[in-house]
């Protein structure tokens, strides 16, 4: 077969998407949002296959998953016994990945899943990281004024500080070619101390922003979740391992 053919047999064969979904004593939503995330993605292609990481529930989320994974051979379920991590067990978790799209999406569903098909449509039409925005004109919040402080706060401390052209990091709704995100992840390696924390998102975008990748930000619905395990305390201990890696990822 000609390079010309293999060209074209190439693009007509269906991109396969690798969806992952993060989670952390979530058993209470856990088979509702699951069959919700499945049937969204169903309708967008039948060439996916969708991974939950469990970062180390102790609420019985893990017989849970089993038996859904013991019904749809779509579904993996990958277990750490080392977590809560954050993002680090998530990220280790990708290199399972079949898809030639990977994308994350958070279990609270806090960003409206109508955008699933665009999340994905920004990477089909060249983007290498596509990410949904609760801050980009067109976009849609509802959140208690405090949080929605902190994080409009947070967000303009690291365009200020580090250049960055994003308006929001840590929406946890993102997808990426495959290679890109594994270079990434690559780059940042694992933290084992787990003091990056919340900055994960944040440091995976600014990383990005230093290389010639093609980000697409879109505006999209979001909720505050009621199963967010955010704790603004916890996450201040990110501020001394931005301080020592600063220069790693400053723009």
């Amino acid at each position: 077969m000609s390079s010309i053919s293999l060209l074209a047999a190439d693009k007509m064969k269906p991109k396969k998407i690798s969806l992952f979904i993060p989670i952390y004593n979530e058993g209470k939503i856990l088979e509702k949002n699951i069959s919700e995330i499945y049937h969204t993605l169903s309708k967008i292609t039948k060439n996916f296959e969708l991974f939950i990481v469990d970062d180390n529930s102790n609420d019985g989320s893990q017989s849970i998953c089993r038996r859904i994974c013991k019904k749809n051979n779509k579904i993996r379920y990958l277990r750490y016994s080392n977590g809560p991590s954050r993002r680090e067990n998530l990220a280790k978790s990708f290199k399972f990945a079949k898809g030639d799209t990977i994308a994350f999406i958070d279990m609270d569903l806090s960003t409206d899943l109508s955008h699933t098909k665009r999340l994905f449509d920004e990477i089909e039409k060249g983007a290498d990281i596509s990410i949904g925005s609760r801050y980009v004109k067109g976009s849609y919040i509802k959140r208690n004024f405090s949080r929605r402080a902190v994080s409009y706060f947070y967000n303009a401390f690291l365009q200020l500080f580090f250049h960055s052209r994003i308006y929001d990091h840590q929406c946890g709704f993102k997808a990426f070619k495959r290679h890109v995100i594994l270079d990434l992840v690559k780059e940042m390696g694992y933290d084992k101390k787990f003091i990056r924390g919340w900055f994960w998102d944040a440091e995976l975008l600014l990383r990005a922003q230093k290389k010639p990748y093609k980000i697409v930000e879109f505006p999209v619905k979001w909720h505050y979740g009621k199963t967010s395990t955010f704790d603004l305390k916890r996450e201040l201990k990110m501020i001394s391992y931005i301080l020592e890696h600063r220069k790693s990822f400053y723009i």
